[in-house]
């Protein structure tokens, strides 16, 4: 009996499972995006309203500002635009974007700190790009609060939108830590990652403490970072403050 084999032909009434997950992912992903331009164009709209206000006041500044704090916090885009509708002729949403609004720094930092991409996303449309460098008052970047928070979606945007991607990375807080080091701080290896293969250099820096993140990779004693840092090509005589070959003979750890 001849047995003959269809190639490339499809049964009827079988269904592809992967074919349908493809299919669903692009549908998901041009919501998303049809989603993101309505945003934007209702930020837009909005911060184009005129202003008859030729004084911000400091009161109204203020309140605006903690309203939108709370509502990056609670992770709500939504709300977040329709307040910015809704603030009234006297009260300049662009003054409130570009300016510190608590000791933890911009609307930026918050939004970096709490992961919120989506706010994040809208913020950095509307803020001047030199903003993205600005420090609060412990010394930290937006991408440092990213970084001690663990937000990757947050560190990706913010080295993408900085002019000068390298400055952001190595740029020191008042503990003279890179987010770099914070990252190893909090033992967070996809930070780490992303952070180092961004820029290699502040692996090399060191703090306050004298400690380059490679010396912290040891103090954590996570085994991942310590992987991931030392398994790069190293350039011994760049790293300054405290030599971690002599952190791991005081630990013990001659393997290192």
């Amino acid at each position: 009996m001849d047995v003959k084999l269809s190639i490339g032909e499809e049964d009827v009434g079988t269904s592809n499972p992967i074919k349908e997950e493809v299919k669903k992912d692009e549908v998901d992903s041009l919501e998303e995006e049809e989603i993101w331009r309505s945003r934007r164009k209702r930020m837009n709209n909005a911060l184009a309203a005129p202003k008859t206000a030729m004084r911000q006041e400091p009161k109204d500044l203020y309140v605006a500002a903690s309203k939108l704090t709370a509502i990056i916090e609670n992770a709500d885009v939504e709300e977040f635009i329709s307040v910015i509708e809704k603030l009234d002729d006297q009260t300049d949403a662009w003054v409130i974007f570009n300016s510190p609004v608590s000791s933890r720094g911009s609307l930026l930092h918050i939004a970096a700190e709490t992961g919120e991409d989506n706010i994040l996303r809208l913020l950095l449309d509307h803020v001047a790009d030199h903003r993205i460098a600005n420090k609060n008052d412990w010394g930290d970047t937006p991408l440092h609060m990213a970084a001690k928070a663990g937000a990757c979606g947050a560190a990706r945007m913010l080295i993408r939108q900085a002019k000068d991607k390298n400055q952001i990375l190595r740029m020191k807080n008042k503990r003279g830590n890179t987010a770099l080091h914070e990252a190893v701080l909090i033992r967070n290896v996809e930070m780490a990652c992303l952070l180092w293969k961004e820029d290699s250099e502040p692996m090399y820096l060191e703090n306050a403490e004298r400690k380059s993140p490679l010396y912290l990779a040891l103090d954590t004693g996570n085994s991942e970072i310590l992987h991931e840092l030392y398994s790069s090509s190293l350039e011994p005589s760049s790293i300054q403050g405290l030599s971690p070959v002599h952190g791991a003979v005081v630990r013990g750890q001659y393997g290192m």
